[in-house]
């Protein structure tokens, strides 16, 4: 019954639509509107490291920058990858927090620029079973860490 209706209410719209279609061949170039000033050129700009598809935001105080969006993406091609930056992410918050026995917003909330550095550095040529067994070992270091961590935080109301 539905097919029905909708195959009723399109054969009665079709001659409506056709009418409103424009003649392309009536169009005049004189009247066209102008192209753009920039033309299809390429926008060869670097990409920020920080978008707004996860902006800056504000938690118990403390400015937690967003991940950069290459963090955010669900690519299959950079799984391991993305995993192994949080497992250092997840590593340095907790082990400088117990540390320093202090949740300072630095020290909670670390700079993604210098973790992907740190990647970049250590990790980035690595196969994925050498970065997936060192990842297991920074998730288990951090797990170590995290209830302590997280108890000085709780202390601090941070």
């Amino acid at each position: 019954m539905k097919h029905a209706l909708l195959g009723l209410a399109l054969f009665v719209a079709m001659p409506v639509l056709a009418q409103t279609a424009p003649d392309l061949n009536d169009l005049d170039p004189n009247t066209l509107p102008p192209a753009p000033a920039q033309g299809n050129a390429l926008d060869l700009m670097m990409p920020q490291l920080y978008t707004a598809s996860e902006p800056d935001r504000v938690v118990n105080g403390c400015i937690v920058p967003g991940r950069p969006d290459w963090l955010i993406e669900m690519n299959p091609a950079t799984t391991n990858e993305r995993a192994m930056v949080h497992a250092i992410y997840n590593l340095r918050w907790s082990k400088a927090v117990v540390e320093n026995e202090d949740c300072d917003c630095a020290l909670r909330h670390p700079d993604w620029a210098e973790v992907i550095a740190e990647f970049n550095e250590s990790y980035a040529g690595m196969d994925k079973q050498q970065m997936f067994d060192t990842q297991m070992s920074y998730r288990s270091m951090h797990h170590q860490r995290v209830a302590r961590a997280r108890a000085i935080c709780r202390e601090q109301s941070r």
